[in-house]
């Protein structure tokens, strides 16, 4: 049962947005730097958010081997899955090769073990199941890690009223348990002045353990389940086997009735029925095991009797599955909850898992300058990056994949780089420390190196070393290299690389996507990871794990980036980048890709540097700082604003792209000067979203307006607003100067995530401002949250390369609009050191150009300026920046028509 949503009134964002200055005069302004903007221009226009609404209701915990989801709306868990990610590995034939069905490949999902799970009451002579009692939805999110505080823990709490009894509920994956698992509890509490007589507690558990593999958010079948009862000394288990495997439900509390049903139970003996019809009946006991059949449910009763005023009692039971239904991994499921819960009732389990995030909470980082408001989403950022990386690294699979007499066959051993496996087998594989780009119920259950770089860096800076160790460990060991010989990129003489050019299966086996115009094929992530790697090592002071690690990253991650630099553009060659365009002509030299890959090699620089390896470092080096001065001359549009491609530049409209605001929060631009302040108005203008403080994404759904263009794709994908872009938005603008706005970027997501469970979103609504398409989001939403915080304290936001980009060692006016407008100009050499500068930013003087040949010169130097307090532009410039940012504005209006 749904309950309607419960919005509440928004008053967090009455900040001004852009100017409503003259567009020829606001241009000017831009040329000149934001210090000279913020002198010159008008008041800002009144601009309020939409008030915030909760619409995110489905809750999830994992410890890294399975996962749960309460559905707070339907008032019961409603999911439970074998692993934590959404696919395991390729699907291999019989002789071992990949199985593909048209152009895609195809995959062995993870299985949904759950239909739903919840509990019942009975009190004052009435029975219930507890999904038909309404939820109090302020009292219930995540369990807060400490007294007095809100979340922080993977605790997930339901709160829900019979008369006088309170019946607070507590779901989660036990963090001490090493396999998939959960534990449903629930604390019955008289809030009444009289007892409450002849109170009894009900649990029921619907587990499908049929035949299926459609999808890790689908249910499987129901078919051939058995059900049997263990009372043997020191057991009140649930033994419930099919296909999929067995599952061990043991109460936490001795029940006073065991009971299990089926979908051809008489109604006397359904334990669903016996509950929800109120008949005052008492759970049949099932002695033994119940005949196998279709639709099987198991369901304990607790009698708890008279509870007097402010008593409570408590009630709960623990769950691990494992994926052998023969009955030879009986003993091992057993053993495993033995080990976790001891002797312990329900209430020593609850505690027990809180006082673990509390240890975990205790070594988190807060930046000085978090707020309480903020340190509350903070730490529950920290905990869903840990809920988000797998700690498995052995799978029980079957000889059968998705039936009987089905083969299953796999590329892994039962030792890690051994022979494959002949199934049924234990076998070893590479997913331990891979970070998911979300929990579920979002759809992303699958680790992309884009958002586990993010991720990987915001666990570095909130002291989370060994987590952050693991997931570049991860992307170190995992299978990759294997589109190398690709069709697809036979022009690029591809290298041998290690860093997936898109994302993983959940064994650690490099995955990618596919349409109609071919596969995802993305180089972002080499850079992203050399970002991550130098990031860790910084913040933790861990060297010796990079120079340990450092031969693959070096040759297999920094070599094959440089080798993907296009010598006719200077640029990074043409890839499906941050918002994965595919192939076939839909490729692009994308901004974004040149820009993390200039960083990555700056920090790939600094580390050589550290080690010694002098020539290795300037050549990293300085393969960056011409890869950043070819995005200056050939990616920037006439007043200077960074463009989505050089395809779409040389278009002359539809350039816009939010994931430019990488070139500033990266440290590749001087966030005082020209390139930053016209990026930011373009973006401001072409991309603001309606009702939020960030931006759409890009203008894809909108540039073409119906006409045949370089990106005729657009979808609502497009126009939503991106809270990724809106977070290194807000470390883009404080570097710039604009401390409200960040502060105001910052707001609307804390306010949006704190009313709604502390989730952060995929994305907003453009028009309506609420929570759309995924959540929660982990490197995209918990990582880069993480990391706005810690950039406003100084932390991980640093220049590239020790030093801006210097604007003034270049000519001209950027590529105008074109994709051969010009060199880079300039062999001024980065000053400073890879750990100079600070967040001040530079003197914010224009300049630019360079001569009209069609090649950035292979020996452009960086024309680099350190990063310090600069002066505004002198008042003579004014008139001519005036004059050609109208031009350019004149010529872009001609463009769009």
């Amino acid at each position: 049962m749904h309950r309607p949503n419960q919005a509440r009134e928004y008053f967090g964002h009455q900040l001004s947005g852009p100017p409503r200055a003259s567009r020829a005069l606001r241009s000017a302004l831009l040329s000149l730097g934001a210090a000279a903007a913020v002198a010159l221009a008008a008041p800002h226009a009144a601009r309020a958010e939409a008030p915030v609404q909760r619409t995110f209701f489905r809750l999830p915990s994992s410890n890294g081997f399975g996962a749960v989801l309460l559905d707070l709306g339907a008032a019961r868990l409603t999911h439970f899955r074998e692993h934590l990610f959404a696919t395991e590995e390729p699907l291999l034939d019989e002789r071992g090769e990949e199985v593909w069905l048209g152009n895609q490949p195809q995959a062995v999902p993870t299985r949904d073990l759950l239909y739903d799970a919840y509990f019942g009451l009975r009190s004052d002579g009435h029975q219930r199941w507890l999904t038909e009692v309404p939820v109090d939805l302020d009292a219930s999110g995540y369990a807060g890690w400490t007294d007095g505080q809100r979340g922080g823990t993977g605790v997930v709490t339901m709160v829900q009223r019979v008369g006088n009894l309170e019946c607070t509920q507590f779901f989660f994956a036990p963090q001490g348990l090493p396999q998939a698992g959960f534990v449903m509890a629930m604390r019955v509490e008289n809030l009444g002045e009289r007892p409450a007589e002849g109170v009894s507690a009900f649990s029921l558990h619907n587990f499908h353990l049929g035949f299926g593999r459609p999808g890790v958010m689908v249910d499987i079948g129901e078919s051939g389940e058995t059900v049997a009862y263990d009372a043997s000394p020191g057991r009140r288990d649930f033994l419930e086997r099919a296909f999929a495997g067995v599952v061990v439900a043991r109460a936490l509390e001795p029940p006073a009735h065991h009971g299990a049903s089926s979908a051809g139970s008489p109604p006397d003996r359904d334990v669903y029925r016996i509950v929800a019809d109120d008949s005052g009946a008492d759970l049949p006991d099932l002695d033994g095991a119940a005949p196998t059949s279709d639709g099987s449910v198991s369901a304990f009763q607790w009698d708890l009797g008279s509870v007097g005023p402010g008593e409570a009692r408590w009630v709960g039971v623990a769950f691990a599955h494992h994926g052998d239904p023969s009955g030879a991994a009986d003993p091992l499921v057993r053993s495993a909850l033995d080990a976790y819960l001891g002797a312990q009732g329900a209430a020593e389990v609850v505690a027990d898992e809180i006082a673990a995030y509390r240890a975990f909470q205790g070594s988190i980082r807060v930046p000085p300058s978090a707020s309480p408001e903020e340190a509350v989403l903070l730490r529950q950022s920290a905990v869903t990056l840990r809920m988000a990386q797998s700690r498995e690294s052995h799978a029980f699979l079957r000889e059968h994949l998705t039936r009987d007499l089905e083969p299953r066959a796999t590329r892994f051993g039962t030792t890690l780089g051994g022979a494959p496996a002949t199934l049924p087998a234990t076998v070893a594989h590479r997913g331990h420390g891979a970070v998911l780009a979300s929990l579920p119920p979002g759809e992303w259950t699958v680790a992309w190196i884009r958002d586990g770089a993010y991720a990987t860096v915001a666990m570095a800076a909130l002291g989370m070393q060994a987590e952050a160790r693991d997931a570049l460990r991860y992307y170190l060991d995992a299978e990759a290299g294997r589109f190398q010989g690709w069709s697809e990129l036979a022009s690029y003489d591809m290298p041998p690389y290690q860093i997936s050019l898109v994302r993983y299966y959940g064994f650690g086996v490099e995955e990618t996507d596919f349409n109609d115009f071919g596969p995802n094929l993305e180089f972002d992530g080499f850079g992203l990871f050399l970002w991550a790697l130098r990031q860790y090592e910084q913040l933790t002071g861990d060297t010796g794990f990079v120079d340990e690690r450092w031969a693959t990253a070096s040759t297999k991650v920094a070599d094959a980036l440089v080798a993907l630099i296009d010598p006719d553009t200077g640029l990074v060659r043409k890839d499906s980048s941050i918002w994965e365009t595919h192939w076939k002509g839909r490729e692009r030299s994308f901004a974004y890709t040149s820009i993390t890959a200039a960083r990555g090699l700056c920090d790939a620089a600094a580390i050589a540097e550290r080690r010694g390896e002098a020539d290795r470092a300037a050549a990293y080096r300085g393969a960056a700082e011409r890869l950043r001065a070819a995005i200056a001359a050939r990616l920037t549009d006439a007043s200077g604003a960074l463009a989505a491609s050089l395809e779409e530049l040389a278009s002359g409209a539809g350039y816009w792209d939010a994931a430019v605001i990488e070139g500033i929060a990266m440290g590749l631009f001087d966030p005082r000067g020209r390139i930053a302040a016209a990026t930011l108005a373009g973006l401001d203008e072409h991309l603001r979203a309606p009702a939020g403080a960030g931006w759409s994404r890009n203008d894809d759904r909108t540039d073409h307006a119906g006409a045949d263009d370089l990106s005729p794709w657009g979808s609502e994908y497009d126009s939503a607003e991106w809270v990724v872009t809106d977070l290194r938005g807000a470390v883009a603008v404080r570097l710039m100067g604009d401390a409200a706005r960040s502060d105001r970027l910052l707001r609307w997501v804390l306010d949006q995530s704190a009313a709604n469970y502390l989730a952060i979103a995929e994305t907003y609504d453009e028009i309506r401002g609420t929570y759309k398409f995924n959540a929660p989001m982990v490197g995209f939403g918990a990582g880069v949250y993480a990391l706005a915080l810690a950039a406003r304290d100084g932390i991980a936001a640093e220049p590239a390369c020790g030093a801006y980009f210097d604007e003034s060692a270049a000519s001209g006016g950027g590529a105008g609009g074109s994709p051969s407008s010009g060199d880079a100009g300039g062999a001024g050499a980065a000053g400073g050191s890879s750990d100079g500068g600070n967040d001040s930013g530079g003197n914010g003087n224009g300049g630019g150009g360079g001569d009209s040949g069609s090649r950035v010169r292979e020996d452009a130097g960086c024309g680099c300026r350190l990063a310090s307090s600069g002066q505004i532009a002198a008042p003579s410039a004014l008139a001519a920046a005036v004059a050609a940012a109208g031009l350019a504005r004149r010529r872009r209006r001609r463009a769009r028509r």
